[in-house]
């Protein structure tokens, strides 16, 4: 929309109401603001076409005057500026004084709105000290408002979060996966979907930043303090450095309270497999953090279970939740937009984060299976019918007529019974031992891809 204007030719876009100061936010994002659009009065996802067609043709006159007259000048574009910018805010000990941050924050949309510990020169100073990077060395432009991930500015966050400065290192970890190409970060930000990323943690750092990786890990609590402070820096971060303001450049349909944060670390003292970080390529000793995009969870209960496959079956019936993967690998890999290019990148995904108790990793290791012996499990137990798959989209194909991709399987489209996996491969089944020993674990339905970087030793 925005390259069709600035390209010359007329355009207006039409927006569901509740999509209105999301479509604000990404025009002034992309140096626009101006940009004409109308609105109806819902989103236009299921719904029948004559009911679209009254909706658009009661805005008919409005997108005329659209197409026609020249838009006012807009000063909705946002500042550029070099030089950290500097607030100074009163306080004193009145109930109003102590909330003065609070509430200046608000004002400018720069919050979660929880209250926040003010982020002061001396403390953003002080979180800078947990790492050995510049403070204005940038990790990413996060979107969808371009803004320049810079170190200062995510310590400003973490400080406003509640992190210190041994945490500090787990959060610019993370943010080094967001700006992977596989992570889809715009797609993430921008989505109606309800998804959130978790920061998956592993190796000596989880103990040195104080990340509970037992009992109640992905609570409340002091004891899981340092999970919710990394979590939330991450959040404030999307929002303040991204632009991603609920509502706005976030359009989240309903939200999810998972949206405030998830940061959790592998309980690898008591794991009968390798930690996670191992199987991304990482060494025992060496600290390492997974992020990947997720809606959910939900809970597997797996009280009664006899044995491995009894529990392994539980396991496997999340992933028939809709969407779940669903064999859409057999059309090929999805694929992201790179920055503010017309490039794209492909990924594999999703990935699929199974948060498991110690318990239930044991009772697949007393049987015998290693972690890979369980993905594998699952991957060749939880299949969806071909017929499915093949009757949702048409198959790319080439001019002589063979699928694009796996055309090995081509010949299986006749047969009214073939299943395939309802995921590409088994690493796809993202087993993370966790929590403390109990019968009960998490799935996550992943959304796209996934990446993993290290963490910096300071």
């Amino acid at each position: 929309m925005v390259a069709v204007e600035k390209a010359g030719v007329p355009a207006v876009a039409i927006a569901a109401r509740s999509f209105a100061r999301a479509w604000q936010s990404c025009v002034d994002g992309w140096g626009q603001p101006s940009a004409a659009f109308v609105t109806i009065p819902h989103a236009t996802t299921g719904q029948q076409a004559d009911f679209i067609h009254k909706m658009v043709d009661e805005q008919i006159d409005d997108i005329i005057r659209g197409l026609t007259a020249i838009p006012a000048a807009s000063g909705a574009a946002r500042r550029k500026s070099e030089a950290t910018e500097t607030f100074t805010v009163e306080m004193d000990e009145t109930p109003e004084g102590l909330d003065s941050v609070n509430r200046f924050l608000a004002e400018h949309d720069w919050s979660d709105g929880i209250p926040v510990i003010p982020p002061t020169p001396t403390a953003v100073e002080q979180m800078l000290k947990g790492t050995k990077r510049a403070p204005q060395d940038v990790l990413m432009v996060m979107e969808p408002g371009f803004g320049l991930a810079t170190v200062e500015k995510i310590a400003i966050n973490a400080v406003m979060a509640g992190c210190r400065p041994e945490q500090f290192p787990v959060l610019l970890a993370a943010i080094d996966c967001l700006a992977q190409p596989e992570m889809n970060h715009r797609d993430m930000q921008v989505s109606g979907h309800t998804e959130a990323p978790i920061i998956l943690v592993n190796g000596p750092i989880a103990k040195k930043a104080g990340i509970n990786f037992g009992t109640t890990a992905m609570g409340p609590g002091v004891i899981n303090s340092a999970n919710t402070a990394i979590g939330r820096a991450l959040r404030l971060c999307l929002i303040n450095i991204g632009y991603c303001n609920a509502g706005a450049g976030d359009p989240n349909f309903v939200g999810l309270p998972t949206k405030f944060g998830m940061c959790i670390a592998e309980n690898e003292e008591v794991s009968p497999w390798q930690p996670y970080h191992m199987d991304r390529g990482f060494k025992r000793d060496e600290s390492a953090v997974t992020v990947v995009t997720v809606t959910g969870p939900t809970t597997i209960i797996d009280p009664r279970s006899k044995n491995h496959e009894d529990t392994l079956n539980n396991i496997g019936s999340m992933m028939f939740y809709p969407h779940a993967g669903g064999g859409g690998w057999l059309r090929g890999w999805q694929s992201a937009q790179v920055g503010h290019t017309n490039k794209r990148a492909p990924y594999q995904g999703p990935y699929h984060p199974i948060l498991l108790s110690p318990s239930r990793a044991v009772i697949m290791a007393e049987a015998g299976m290693s972690k890979q012996d369980a993905q594998e499990w699952l991957h060749q137990n939880c299949r969806v019918s071909l017929k499915s798959v093949l009757g949702t989209a048409e198959m790319p194909t080439a001019a002589d007529g063979k699928w694009l991709h796996h055309p090995e399987l081509q010949h299986l489209a006749e047969d009214p019974d073939a299943t395939i996996p309802a995921l590409e491969s088994p690493e796809q089944y993202l087993l993370f031992v966790t929590g403390g020993s109990t019968h009960y674990a998490n799935f996550f339905y992943g959304t796209y891809g996934i990446a993993t970087s290290p963490v910096e030793d300071v």
